[in-house]
């Protein structure tokens, strides 16, 4: 069961991580003709500008993606009419928080000043940035609807809607980039357009799925539309830390991103090709996490704890399978997992010369990536199973505390040293990490998650 839902979600998650990487694959192809900014600009630019999208939308995020655990635990227990409602919840949810968030794109240079990025860097990283943000109601409302499948298991729809959406967004990256068929050079624009061209093609097939859905089942759509304010505070009150918990990780992070960057622009492009990569590594793992939410949440509304806890057991053995092969490969070759890069920068010989300025220092913080890689799926594994039974509080305030006190403010303070290497702040990150796998396997196996009921 686990592999079935999990195999889907997987190649889901992969999907999303490959249209991330497109954009950088394809920024670092592209020679901008505008004289102020090079392809390193644009290398620099572009993951400090999604994560600072991605912690500005995690909130809310995080919360919607709650209704995963909703409406697996209401179908558990056999209750369509709950199910259906906390759909809509998170629809409504999506919509409201992502009209929100339009305002926070004009903040976006002076957030990136402060960090102390170049002048080139930050006007590329505000184009990517306010470009997202303009879209946060797409990627929210997409993510809302997806639920409705993954929550009950339905998970292969999950996936063939994302597998269109890489499609759709290639496909957007190489016309609105390059400026193909007649449209005008978009270059790190047009990358983030393409994000959100993708996300349009999810909620329309998303919306005819449901429609199609409720014709073959009768189920009660339309009598569940306008908000339940009871579940709304059920929903908000176990919702709003899972939310919190991506915030404050992602905040960290892109703290510490920041704090790089503020070293110099080689040192920022070579933590963004490791992270590139770390995020094939990663993100595939977030679908996993999203499998073993569901099923613990479902097995948990159909009174089968046991269940749910053989469910996270399996899952810690596949995904330390994934992460311990992935991890081997790039110890031993860890240049060969950046070679894409340069190839697609061949076009150009100073946009090899810029890439390769880059690559070794890339390819020696892949080896700290191999080393916290095992401990990212227990922390992922365990907190998603946490979450699965209601437990959102803890993962959130574990990550709180061991993100800022034990990567960013140490980072922060090694930075302040002139002869500060960027390896040096990379061992506060990855003891940051075997920290967080640590601490979610001792509350798993604590067993007070087994004490708490939503439905």
């Amino acid at each position: 069961e686990l592999f079935l839902v999990s195999l889907p979600l997987i190649i889901s998650a992969g999907s999303n991580s490959l249209m991330s990487v497109a954009d950088r694959v394809m920024l670092a192809g592209y020679a901008p003709s505008d004289a102020a900014a090079t392809t390193l600009d644009l290398l620099a630019a572009v993951t400090p500008a999604s994560m600072l999208h991605w912690t500005v939308v995690c909130i809310p995020l995080g919360t919607i993606l709650y209704a995963n655990t909703f409406i697996s635990q209401y179908d558990g227990a056999g209750k369509p009419r709950e199910m259906i409602a906390s759909l809509w919840q998170a629809v409504w949810l999506a919509v409201l928080t992502g009209l929100l968030l339009a305002p926070a794109a004009p903040l976006s240079p002076a957030v990136f000043s402060f960090a102390g990025h170049e002048p080139a860097v930050i006007a590329q990283e505000s184009a990517y940035f306010g470009t997202l943000c303009y879209g946060s109601p797409l990627l929210l409302l997409s993510t809302a609807l997806s639920c409705f499948f993954s929550g009950r298991r339905r998970t292969a729809v999950v996936m063939w809607v994302n597998l269109i959406g890489l499609v759709i967004n290639v496909a957007l990256d190489y016309v609105l980039i390059f400026g193909r068929f007649g449209l005008p050079e978009l270059g790190i624009t047009g990358a983030a357009l393409a994000t959100l061209g993708a996300r349009v093609g999810d909620i329309a097939i998303y919306a005819f799925l449901i429609r199609r859905e409720n014709r073959r089942h009768q189920l009660p759509l339309t009598e569940t539309l306008k908000p339940d304010v009871e579940l709304l505070k059920k929903y908000l009150r176990f919702g709003v830390p899972s939310g919190m918990h991506y915030f404050v990780d992602n905040s960290a992070f892109l703290v510490f991103l920041f704090i790089v960057g503020s070293l110099s622009r080689n040192d920022m492009a070579a933590t963004n090709l490791a992270f590139s990569i770390n995020s094939l590594i990663f993100i595939p793992l977030l679908g996993f996490g999203t499998a073993v939410q569901t099923l613990v949440g479902h097995h948990i509304g159909a009174g089968l704890v046991p269940a749910a806890v053989r469910t996270t057991w399996n899952a810690v053995r596949m995904s330390l399978v994934w992460t311990g092969t992935a991890s081997v490969l790039l110890i031993l070759f860890p240049g060969s997992c950046l070679m894409l890069f340069r190839t697609l920068a061949e076009s150009s010989p100073d946009q090899v010369r810029s890439i390769e300025t880059v690559l070794p220092l890339a390819a020696t913080l892949l080896r700290f990536v191999a080393v916290y890689s095992v401990f990212d799926a227990m922390a992922v594994v365990f907190a998603s199973a946490l979450r699965g039974a209601g437990d959102t509080v803890f993962p959130m305030l574990l990550t709180m505390v061991s993100g800022w006190l034990i990567m960013t403010l140490p980072a922060w303070w090694l930075a302040r040293s002139a002869d500060t290497s960027v390896t040096s702040l990379w061992l506060t990150c990855t003891a940051h990490i075997i920290v967080m796998g640590t601490a979610m396997t001792l509350r798993f196996l604590s067993g007070r998650w087994k004490q708490i009921h939503l439905t």
